[in-house]
Parts: C-alpha cells; structure tokens; sequence
C-alpha cells in the first residue's frame, strides 16, 4: 500500500517506513507494552503483562478497523523487527489527504474479554467502523485483572481533555512508540514529520498527550503545552508519593513556503 508522503531522505537505510497490517498486531503489541511499561507512574491502572497484551491486542485491532485512522511503522530491513509504529487519528473530511485505509470490511469485531454494558466498570467505548451502537450495545473494555476505577479514572480524563481542546477538528497523534533498543536514530522523527508536513498543507492542527519524557521531542517539532492532566498517584494508588503529570499538547500549522 502506498504511503501518503515521501519517504524522509535521512531516514537510515537500515530502515524502510510502510503501512502497518494485521499481520503486524503482535509486533506492534510488544512493541507497545515494552515501550510503556518501565514506568510505573504513567502505568499506574495497568494489569499484568499477560492480561495487558490481550487488552492491547483487541485495541490495536479496533483502532486498525477504524476508517478515521492511520497507522505506520518503520521496521528493521535486515532483523524484520518493528522498530516503531505511529497512530494518528485524522479529522473528519481529511481523510483522503492522509492516505487510503487500510483495513478489512469483511473482518468481524472482536468482543472477547469486553465488559458488559451493565458491568459498571467505566467507559471507553470500542472504535469501529460505524458507532459501536450500531452493531452491539455500548460495551466498556478495561484489562482483565485491571482497578476499573483505576481506567476509569485515566480514561475518563483524556477524553475530557480532548472534548475540551475540540481535538477531533485536529490530526491527533494518539500513539507513537518505539522499542528501546533503537531509541535515539530517527524513527519517531520520520513518523512524524511526514504527516505533520501534510497537516500544514491543509492548515491543520495537531494534537497529542505527552509524557514527561515525551514532552521536550515534541516540543522540537513545534508543540506547545496548552494544558495539563495530573494524577495524584498517592491518592488513587498509595503507592506513589508523588503526582504524574500528562502534557496537552498542540502544534498550529507552519505556513508553506
């Protein structure tokens, strides 16, 4: 499948930059949970590693079904190995400017492991390709094993924020992650830049949450800090004696020249 944009010329020849598929689920899930699961504090609702992995792979799967979303990855030409992969949420009536779906109409939805409506269990309602009501009754999915008041608590602060900052009229980046042992050589770098150019060119928005240890990078490629979410670890956990804070950020579009 072609991509969108061009290859970025100082991308590392080690490496080529594709669409990501279904084929590359569990990759991408180990990458995402290795990338995460050093720090405790940003991790504070999560379940076991086991369980987390299952969680991960509905959701990626989910997202992956979503027509509003895209996703890439750069892999390692000689390894094969993942070594990193973005997802970005595109706002409604850009879609075509940020490369064709890539996905399955015939795949069905996975519901395994979701909560029951009536669980009570919190809310972060499942993508898909039409709303989740229209095909099931509205369902809540939380890692087995996890605190639900716990997600319900970090789930329920994103979306807040991202009604309160209008982040659907954005491009959203929602996730990018790379594996630690290829840290610092141009991968998040070359995920990003290439959709953040096309967003310029329809004078765009971006949108993201960020780490601590996120926050600077991004704020090299022109993010700003527009708000923030804080945790208060000691009182949700006890066993934290400090707060974890989440940076809002928001990038405006760079004039082209």
């Amino acid at each position: 499948m072609a991509l969108p944009f061009p290859i970025p010329s100082d991308l590392s020849p080690e490496f080529t930059l594709s669409r990501l598929t279904a084929a590359d689920v569990e990759g991408l899930i180990e990458v995402y949970y290795v990338a995460f699961q050093g720090d405790k504090r940003n991790t504070f609702w999560w379940s076991d590693r086991e369980r987390m992995m299952e969680w991960m792979r509905r959701r990626v799967r989910r997202k992956m079904d979503d027509r509003s979303v895209r996703h890439f990855k750069i892999t390692d030409v000689k390894s094969g190995d993942l070594v990193a992969f973005a997802r970005w949420d595109i706002p409604k009536g850009h879609e075509e400017a940020f490369g064709e779906w890539v996905g399955d109409d015939s795949a069905p939805m996975d519901v395994s492991g979701v909560f029951a409506a009536t669980s009570r269990e919190g809310e972060d309602p499942a993508v898909n390709t039409a709303p989740a009501e229209a095909i099931n009754p509205p369902t809540f999915d939380y890692p087995v094993g996890a605190r639900p008041e716990l997600c319900k608590v970090f789930f329920d602060a994103l979306k807040d924020m991202s009604e309160k900052q209008n982040a659907d009229a954005m491009l959203g980046l929602s996730l990018l992650c790379t594996s630690p042992k290829y840290h610092r050589r141009g991968a998040a770098k070359a995920l990003m830049l290439p959709m953040l150019k096309i967003a310029d060119s329809r004078g765009l928005e971006a949108y993201l949450e960020a780490t601590p240890e996120g926050k600077p990078v991004y704020e090299r490629y022109g993010f700003r800090e527009v708000d923030e979410l804080v945790f208060d670890l000691k009182k949700l956990t006890g066993n934290f004696d400090e707060s974890y804070k989440i940076s809002i950020m928001v990038r405006e579009p760079t004039p082209l020249r």
